[in-house]
């Protein structure tokens, strides 16, 4: 799972370096109802805000499986906390950590990417316009996936009595 993360911010990276190659010196980087522009900023900025978007959503979640593993136990909220982060089970818990914090970032930077696809295509039309349906599609998958992904790490993190055979 982390090289899926780790090639999904890579991908997010590219996009928004070749955005910047491709589209004019002033962009659309927000659109309202009906998908119409109504913030404009120029490329260079776009892209600089982009790329420390990237590198802050993919910086904390790539470390957040470290703290886990250093913090003191006090500073960590956690499902059934207190068997997770003895002694015994913590690099177990940082493991278990790390890859599901990974698949939702590689599923994040999915997301990201879909809608940098979105702008830059809203952006290279004339006139501009961004396809309302495809980015509410795509918050709405996003949104079911995160669902998902959370009761999956919740079940993860029980304590072994409760677990199933």
């Amino acid at each position: 799972m982390r090289a899926a993360f780790i090639v999904s911010f890579l991908a997010n990276l590219i996009l928004s370096l070749t955005s910047l190659a491709v589209l004019p010196d002033r962009v659309a980087m927000h659109f309202g109802l009906g998908g119409a522009p109504d913030g404009w900023a120029s490329s260079s900025t776009c892209t600089l805000m982009l790329l420390g978007t990237h590198a802050f959503v993919f910086c904390s979640l790539y470390f957040s499986p470290k703290f886990l593993a250093v913090a003191p136990s006090k500073w960590i909220s956690l499902p059934n906390r207190d068997y997770w982060l003895s002694s015994q089970q913590r690099s177990r818990a940082v493991e278990m950590f790390s890859h599901y914090m990974w698949q939702f970032g590689a599923a994040i930077f999915l997301f990201m990417f879909f809608v940098g696809l979105l702008t830059l295509r809203a952006n290279l039309s004339d006139p501009v316009r961004l396809d309302e349906g495809a980015l509410l599609t795509a918050v709405v998958i996003f949104f079911a996936y995160t669902a998902y992904w959370l009761v999956a790490l919740l079940r993860a993190f029980r304590a072994p009595a409760l677990r199933r055979p």
